[in-house]
C-alpha cells in the first residue's frame, strides 16, 4: 500500500490501497496461511459496507448543491426587500421628522400664546384691582350712601364672559394637541413593528446584509470540500473493492478455501459483526473450472494482498473521518441556509409591516394638516379675543383716568365759582355804597322838600330804595331757591393733588 498526502484535514494523509505490487516485492512474496486469507477476506467484506457512508456522501453533495442555489435565491431576495425596505424607511423618518417639526412648531407657537394671553390678562386684573381699590369721593356720591369703588360703577360680565371664551378655546387647542399625539403615537408603534420585523432570533438587528452575504458565501467553500470529500471517498471505496476482488481470487486460488470461508462466516468470534458470502464468490466446484496461476503469480497476489490488508482498518477510519466533516460541513450549510430563510421570512414580515405602515400614513400626514389648519384657526381666533381683552383693559385705564380728570374737572369747577363768588361780593359791596347813598340823598330830599309836596302826587316818594342781591340759577335758566343745587363739591387737596399728579405722569409717559 502506498500513502499519499491527500487530507480529511490539512494536517492529515489520506490512506489507500495499491492494486498492484513492485517487482521486489513480488520476488519476496511468501505463502499465507489460508486461516489469514480468510481473516483478510472477512475483514475486505465488513470494510465494503463503507459503500453506505459513501452513498450518503453523495446525498449530501447533492444536498449541498441544492442549498447553494437556495442560498443565492434566498440571498438575492433578501438583499432586494431590505434594500427597498431601508429606502421606505428612511423616507418615512423624514416623514415622521416633519411631522415632529410641525408638533413642535405648534408647541412653542401656543406657549407664546398662552404667555402673551397671561400678560394680558394680568395686565386686565391690575388694572381692574386698581379700580376695585379707588374709592369713589364720597362728596361726588348722595348723602348717608355707602363708599363704593370705580368697579362698582362697570360690569364685569363682560371680562368674565371674555375670560371663559379663553380658556375654551385653550381647551380646544389642548385636544387638538392631545389628537395629534394620539397620530404620533400610532406612527412611533408602526415604525417600532417594522424595526421588530426586521429582526429575528437568531439573526439580531446589527446583523447586516455583508454578515448575511458571508454566511452565502461561505456555503460554495463548504460545498467544494464537501465534493473533494465525496471523490476521494469513492475513490477510498473503490480500492476497498479492489482489495475484496483480491482477497476473494486468493481464496478462489487456495485450496478449501472456499470452506473455510463459509465456516469462519458461519461462526464468528464472539463480539464480531457477522458476514455474509452468499453470491460473493463461486461454489468451490466451480472454482475448478477457473484457469490455474503460476505459484510466481499466486506469491505476487499474496504479497499485494498482505500489504493492503494492513491498511483496510486506516482506510475505513478515513472513510468516516471524511463522512464526519462532511456531515459537520453540512450541518453548517443547513443551519446557514435556515438563517438566509429566518432572515427572508423576517424580511417579507418587515415587507408586510412595511405595507401596514404605508397604509396608515396618508391618515398620520392628514392629521398633521388638520392640526396645522385647527391650531391657526384657534390661534385667530384667541388673539382676537386678546385683542378685545386689550380693549377692555385699555378702557378700564381711560375709566380710572378719567376719574382722576373728574377730580381736577370739580376742582377746577371749584376755583371757578370761588373767582364768581369773589368778584360777587366785591360788586354786592359797591352795590351797597350805592344803595346807602340813595338812601342818605332821599332822606334828605324829602326832608327838604317833604312840606311842600302833597304825598298823592307821587305815591313812590316815601319808597325805600330796592335791596340788590345774587341767586344761582339751574341749567334751564330759572332760580333753584329749594336745594341750593349748583353747589360744586369742595374736595380735599390731597385728593386733587394725588390726581393731578397721577394725570402728570400719564401724560409724560404718552398714555393719554
Amino acid at each position: 500500500m502506498s500513502s499519499s498526502p491527500v487530507g480529511r484535514e490539512p494536517s492529515s494523509s489520506q490512506a489507500s490501497l495499491s492494486p498492484a505490487a513492485s517487482p521486489s516485492q513480488s520476488m519476496s512474496g511468501q505463502d499465507i496461511p489460508l486461516q489469514t486469507l480468510v481473516t483478510y477476506l472477512l475483514a475486505s467484506k465488513r470494510s465494503l459496507s463503507s459503500i453506505n457512508t459513501v452513498w450518503r456522501a453523495n446525498e449530501i453533495v447533492q444536498s449541498a448543491r441544492i442549498a447553494l442555489e437556495e442560498s443565492v435565491v434566498l440571498s438575492a431576495r433578501t438583499g432586494f426587500l431590505r434594500s427597498g425596505i431601508s429606502e421606505q424607511v428612511q423616507i418615512l423618518r423624514r416623514v415622521r421628522g416633519g411631522i415632529e417639526n410641525v408638533y413642535k412648531e405648534g408647541q412653542k407657537d401656543f406657549k407664546t400664546v398662552i404667555r402673551t394671553l397671561d400678560a394680558a390678562n394680568a395686565r386686565l386684573e391690575s388694572t381692574m384691582d386698581t379700580l376695585r381699590s379707588t374709592i369713589v369721593e364720597a362728596a361726588f356720591r348722595p348723602p348717608h350712601e355707602d363708599p363704593r369703588n370705580l368697579l362698582d360703577f362697570v360690569h364685569e360680565q363682560g371680562v368674565e364672559s371674555m375670560q371663559d371664551a379663553l380658556k375654551a378655546s385653550i381647551k380646544e387647542a389642548q385636544e387638538a394637541q392631545t389628537d395629534f399625539d394620539t397620530s404620533i403615537l400610532a406612527f412611533d408603534d408602526d415604525l417600532r413593528a417594522l424595526k421588530s420585523a426586521m429582526s429575528h432570533p437568531k439573526q439580531p438587528t446589527s446583523q447586516s446584509q455583508s454578515e448575511l452575504l458571508s454566511s452565502e458565501t461561505q456555503i460554495p467553500t463548504h460545498l467544494h470540500d464537501l465534493e473533494i470529500h465525496a471523490q476521494e471517498m469513492a475513490s477510498l471505496l473503490d480500492s476497498l473493492v479492489q482489495h475484496f476482488d483480491l482477497c476473494v481470487n486468493a481464496i478462489r486460488h487456495t485450496e478449501g478455501g472456499y470452506a473455510a470461508v463459509r465456516h469462519a462466516a458461519s461462526h464468528p468470534p464472539p463480539g464480531a459483526e457477522p458476514v455474509s458470502v452468499s453470491g460473493v464468490m463461486n461454489t468451490e466446484s466451480e472454482s475448478v473450472h477457473e484457469a490455474p496461476i503460476s505459484e510466481e503469480e499466486r506469491l505476487e497476489m499474496l504479497a499485494v494482498l498482505e500489504n493492503d490488508s494492513n491498511e483496510v482498518e486506516d482506510v475505513v477510519l478515513e472513510l468516516r473521518d471524511r463522512a464526519a466533516d462532511m456531515e459537520s460541513k453540512h450541518e453548517s450549510i443547513l443551519e446557514q441556509v435556515a438563517t438566509l430563510q429566518a432572515a427572508y421570512r423576517a424580511t417579507t414580515n418587515a415587507y408586510s409591516s412595511l405595507e401596514v405602515v404605508s397604509s396608515h400614513l396618508p391618515s398620520y400626514i392628514i392629521a398633521s394638516q388638520e392640526f396645522r389648519y385647527r391650531w391657526e384657526e384657534i390661534k385667530d381666533g384667541m388673539r382676537a379675543q386678546m385683542e378685545e381683552l386689550e380693549g377692555m383693559r385699555i378702557f378700564y385705564e381711560n375709566y380710572h383716568s378719567s376719574y382722576d380728570g373728574l377730580i381736577l374737572e370739580v376742582d377746577r369747577r371749584k376755583q371757578s365759582e370761588e373767582k364768581v363768588k369773589s368778584i360777587l361780593k366785591k360788586a354786592m359791596e359797591q352795590v351797597k355804597k350805592v344803595h346807602d347813598a340813595d338812601m342818605m340823598e332821599r332822606s334828605a330830599f324829602r326832608d327838604e322838600v317833604g312840606d311842600f309836596l302833597p304825598m298823592d302826587l307821587y305815591p313812590g316818594l316815601t319808597d325805600q330804595p330796592p335791596r340788590w342781591g345774587v341767586q344761582v340759577l339751574e341749567k334751564s335758566g330759572e332760580l333753584d331757591a329749594a336745594s341750593g343745587a349748583g353747589s360744586t363739591p369742595n374736595l380735599p387737596s390731597a385728593v386733587v393733588e394725588a390726581a393731578d399728579q397721577r394725570d402728570r405722569e400719564r401724560r409724560r409717559l404718552g398714555q393719554r
